[in-house]
This record gives C-alpha cells, sequence and structure tokens, in this order.
C-alpha cells in the first residue's frame, strides 16, 4: 500500500509536465517482460510524459540475455536500423538475469545531448533503476528511471553536482555489470556515426559551394560576351542565345536559393541529429545536381557562342577574299 501511495504521488507530479507536451506527437510504448515482473500499468503511467514528448519507449526484463539480445530486440521492434544507428527518438531500458546481470539504458540521438551530459543516463541506471532491480522491486526500478530520464530531458544540469552511485549488493546483484561497456561501445558507434555525417555533409557542402562560385564566375564571363552579340550574330542567334541565358540564369537563381534553404533549415536546430544532418547533405546534393544541370546549359552556351564567332570569321574572310578577287 505504501508503495501504491508513493508512485502515485510521482505520477501526479510527472503528469504536470503533459500540457506543456500536447503538440508533441505521441511516442510507442513497448513493454517486454516474459516473466511477468513488471506492472504494466504503472510502467505506462511513468512512461506518459516520454510519450507525451514523442518518445518511443522500450522496456525490457528477460531471464537470459545481454548486449547481443539487446541489439536484437531493438531491431526487431524497429527501433535499431541496420546500420547499427539508433531511431532517433527513441529509449530504452533493457535487464537481463542470466548468464550475468545485466542493465543498460540506451536511447537515440534526439536525446544524446541530454542523457549523456555528465553521464546523467549512467547516474540513472546506478541511482534509479539499480536499487529496484536490487530489491527484487522490478516495477519501482523501471519507473524511477523513466521518471528521472523525463526530468534529465527537462533540466540536462539536474546531476551537474557530483552524485554517489547507489552502493548497493541486491538480490542477483543486477547491475553489477553492463552498462558501462554496452555505453562505451554504444558511444563509439555513435561517435563513429556522427563523424561519417558530418564528414559527407561537409563534402556535399563544399561541392555544391564550389560549383556555385565557379558558375558565378562564368555567368560573369558570359554576361560581358553578351554584350557584343547584336554587333556579332544575326538576330536570331542573338534570341536564341538570350533565351539560353536566361533559362540557365534561372537555374542559377534556384541553385543558390535551394543553398541558402537547406543551410537555414540545418541552422534552426540548435543541435541537429544524425538525420538532420543526413537530411541536409541530401538537401545539398539535389543542390549540386541542379548545379551540375547550369553548368552543363552554361557550356552549350560558350559551345554555341563559339561556333556563331566561327561562323561569322570564316564569313568575314569569305568576304574580304572576294573583294580582293
Amino acid at each position: 500500500m505504501r508503495y501504491r501511495i508513493r508512485w502515485a504521488i510521482v505520477v501526479a507530479l510527472l503528469l504536470l509536465a503533459l500540457p506543456s507536451l500536447a503538440l508533441a506527437q505521441e511516442g510507442s510504448l513497448q513493454i517486454t517482460d516474459p516473466g511477468g515482473r513488471l506492472d504494466a500499468t504503472l510502467i505506462r503511467s511513468a512512461a506518459a510524459p516520454l510519450l507525451q514528448r514523442g518518445v518511443d519507449v522500450a522496456v525490457y526484463i528477460v531471464d537470459t540475455g545481454g548486449e547481443a539480445d539487446l541489439d536484437d530486440r531493438l531491431r526487431n521492434d524497429g527501433l535499431l536500423n541496420d546500420d547499427g544507428l539508433y531511431w532517433n527518438n527513441m529509449i530504452a531500458i533493457y535487464v537481463a538475469f542470466e548468464p550475468e546481470p545485466f542493465s543498460v539504458i540506451t536511447y537515440g540521438d534526439s536525446w544524446l545531448s541530454a542523457l549523456e551530459r555528465n553521464d546523467n543516463v549512467e547516474i540513472i541506471r546506478q541511482n534509479q533503476l539499480n536499487p529496484g532491480l536490487g530489491s527484487a522491486n522490478y516495477t519501482q526500478g523501471f519507473a524511477d528511471a523513466l521518471a528521472t530520464i523525463e526530468q534529465v530531458i527537462v533540466d540536462p544540469a539536474i546531476y551537474d553536482e557530483p552524485v554517489s552511485p547507489w552502493p548497493f549488493v541486491g538480490v542477483g546483484g543486477v547491475a553489477a555489470v553492463g552498462g558501462g561497456a554496452y555505453a562505451y561501445n554504444r558511444r563509439r558507434r555513435t561517435q563513429q556515426a556522427r563523424a561519417k555525417v558530418e564528414q559527407e555533409l561537409q563534402t556535399a557542402r563544399e561541392r555544391v559551394s564550389t560549383l556555385i562560385t565557379d558558375l558565378g564566375m562564368r555567368f560573369r564571363a558570359i554576361d560581358e560576351k553578351a554584350k557584343f552579340d547584336r554587333v556579332s550574330y544575326a538576330a536570331e542567334d542573338v534570341t536564341r542565345l538570350k533565351q539560353m541565358q536566361t533559362q540557365a540564369s534561372q537555374g542559377f537563381i534556384q541553385v543558390q536559393e535551394r543553398f541558402k534553404t537547406v543551410a537555414e533549415q540545418l541552422e534552426r536546430h540548435a543541435q541537429p541529429n544524425n538525420e538532420q544532418l543526413a537530411q541536409a547533405t541530401a538537401g545539398y546534393d539535389e543542390a549540386r545536381t541542379q548545379a551540375e544541370q547550369v553548368h552543363e546549359q552554361v557550356q552549350a552556351i560558350d559551345a554555341l557562342r563559339t561556333k556563331l564567332t566561327e561562323e561569322a570569321n570564316q564569313a568575314r574572310e569569305a568576304i574580304d577574299r572576294a573583294k580582293k578577287a
């Protein structure tokens, strides 16, 4: 009874945060508990603020497992991509008892800055999740962890002051292992994935930027040449060149606008996640494709003008020869 009263108070406090989250698309909750150790109703209540925030929450408590089992379950539940990257909005709590006690909290890039600050996620694992596991009060351990994760997302600085881990030796010693190695491997994968998407973004931006700079110089050159078209070529050829140059100029404007739009969209995110960086990369790649098409149009204009100039020179030479004859 005391436990339920305590938890009812926690739930009531958490639900106060829900109105401010009403505009977020609600996340999903998956509970995997083949042993029936958890009170699913209380877990859903504890996860409610996170779900309102748009978090996809997964809770696992299994007899036998470990890192490989966790990855398999996340992949099967659609929270881990084949490339090893977690779904951006996911947060998962996983506990296994055999072959050795193992607990871990893992998450997607959307919550990276909040949960990795001061190693917040490990503090939550040791100080909120583990006490319940050690005393076989599994629902309380998971519920406290979910509640504190929400608090840390709201205020990542909550643990800026040092916090000592829970010094317990509980039933089965759950969480005596796990967490650390998995978290290290996860951070390494996250850092590698982040470096990869950042490099791809930089490369894509530099490529299109170089093309835009080159096109700017090319357009200045053809604008200068266009000043002499009327005195150099036939009227129909002047019209043709003008139409081609107008079309190319409009395409160049679109390229610059696309480049600017991609940059502005990226700047709206104070800390863009990998998916947002990848979207920006795709945007720059699209701008580069457009720029390459404009480049081909400019080359066609130069080729036509060169051809017309050669024809005009040949015509003048023919006239000169005729006069001399």
